[in-house]
Order: structure tokens, then sequence, then C-alpha cells
């Protein structure tokens, strides 16, 4: 990752909030789909959209794919009976209110620059993709946990989506915004389905982390969290620096190991994921 040019991408997006108790944090997401609403509903125009392989048209039919599984998802878990809690169903109905706004606005960029909007798939969130394989999820519409470490898991692939297509949108304003804000959003989601987890007894962090060591299932939902443990990282186009190795301006006290400062700098940044590996997990939960 070029971690100047992306800071610079991300300056717009919304400001970080401290961590809180679950209801400031549902108020915290509300707040955001008040922030991606005039993007969502189309009040600004529409953008055209390169449509060459490998540029814009591909980076949104991607990140649309991703936001249609997490759409479908979200609308089996609330639609089976006694699988969400009472309440926490408000927490995942916004969330997916969200994700519908970003399919809408998604779809309507899409067929205003005369790209097709293709069918939805079938989807199969057990994992055995319709059947040819053994189920890596087979209790996600039965048991709370197993459903909500899936959620966490769509909304991780999804921050690596997006963060992968920023720098195919970066030649048009409009299109960086929807990334950038989508990154915002999408991050939040993670972090809230994360304090969601952590509230029903589960160790994992608010933020990626080593110690989700590889998700749920990591036979299956490893692919999603591959190369997070990154510490060099591109200042320039060319030039990699090691984060570890910085000195902080000032010193840590107590002080921490060089193995707590390596995790510091992992989990410090989001690694973007490759449209190949996004469509790999993508398929996962395709039948």
């Amino acid at each position: 990752m070029n971690l100047l040019s992306l800071i610079d991408q991300l300056a717009g997006a919304a400001a970080s909030e401290q961590p809180t108790a679950r209801r400031s944090a549902l108020s915290q997401l509300a707040r955001t789909a008040a922030a991606t609403l005039p993007l969502a509903l189309g009040a600004v125009a529409q953008p055209a959209v390169a449509q060459r392989a490998g540029t814009q048209l591909d980076a949104l039919l991607l990140l649309l794919q991703v936001e249609w599984l997490q759409d479908e998802f979200y609308g089996r878990a609330l639609g089976t009976p006694t699988l969400v809690p009472a309440a926490i169903q408000p927490d995942l109905t916004l969330i997916r209110e969200q994700q519908r706004q970003h399919i809408a606005r998604l779809e309507a960029i899409v067929a205003a620059s005369g790209g097709a909007v293709p069918a939805r798939p079938r989807y199969d969130f057990t994992g055995t993709r319709g059947g040819t394989q053994a189920a890596a999820f087979a209790d996600v519409f039965s048991n709370t946990d197993t459903m909500l470490a899936v959620a966490q898991v769509l909304e991780d692939l999804s921050v690596r989506a997006y963060l992968g297509q920023v720098s195919l949108l970066t030649s048009n304003d409009d299109l960086l915004t929807l990334a950038t804000r989508g990154v915002t959003v999408e991050g939040r989601h993670s972090a809230h389905l994360r304090l969601l987890r952590r509230q029903r007894g589960t160790d994992v962090k608010p933020w990626v982390s080593a110690t989700d060591n590889g998700g749920p299932v990591p036979s299956a939902t490893a692919p999603v969290y591959a190369g997070e443990d990154r510490v060099r990282q591109l200042v320039t186009a060319t030039r990699e620096v090691d984060l570890s190795t910085i000195t902080p301006l000032l010193p840590f006290s107590p002080a921490i190991t060089e193995a707590e400062r390596r995790a510091a700098v992992t989990e410090a940044i989001d690694e973007p994921l490759t449209a190949t590996a996004v469509q790999a997990v993508v398929a996962l939960f395709t039948a």
C-alpha cells in the first residue's frame, strides 16, 4: 500500500471517534448513514464511468458484488426467527439499511454510465458452494454467535475491497468520495459487530488484529485477513519503510516489546485486497 497516497485520499473521510457503549455506537452508525445519504440517493450528478477492463466500471461492479452479499446476509439473518436477539435487531437493521443505500448508489452510477447491472447470484452462507464441499458455517442461521462472526468477516472483507479499488477511482471526485466514505462506513460496521461479539464473550479486538487468527474458521476465512501482518509500507511510489523500526517521538511508558510494536503497526493499517482475492471470498458464499 502507498501509505501517504492513501492518507491523502482518505483525508475527507469522517473522523474516527472513541469507542463507546453499544447504544452510543449505534447512534454513530446512524450519523454515518446521514452523512452518506446524499450519495446513496443520488443527490449529486451521476459521474461518468470509464468502461475499460480493470478500471472504474470493474471497480464499481466488484463493490456491488460485496454489497449484495452483505445485504442478502443481513436480510436472511433478520428474517430468521429467534436468531437475532431483540436487543441487537436495531443494530443489524441499521447496518443493512446502509448497505442498501450503497447498493442504490452503485447501481445508479453503473446504469447511468451505460453499464449493465448483472443479476444477483444465488447465495449459500454455509460455505458449501451449493453443496459441492463441506460446510464451513453449518449453523450460520441457527447460532447467533456464528452469524455475528460471519457478519464480521463480510464487513472486514468489504473494508479491504473498498481500499483495493480506491486507486481506480481517484480520477473522479464523486467516485473517490463514494469509495472513501464506503471505507469509513464499512469500518464502523466491522467495529460495531466486533463490539457485539465482545459483549457476548468473544475475545476479539475492535479492529483487525493478529489475534483474529485468520477469522472464525481459518480454513475458509483466512483469505479475508491475508497480508494484514505487513509492517513495510510504501511511503513513495518506490520506497518502502518498516514502520515498526521508526523511533517514536515520545517513549512508550511502560516500554513495549518488539513483538508488541510490530503488532501495533499491523493493527494501525488496513491493507487493500485485490479484486481476484475479493472475488474468491465472494465465491465461497455463492451457490
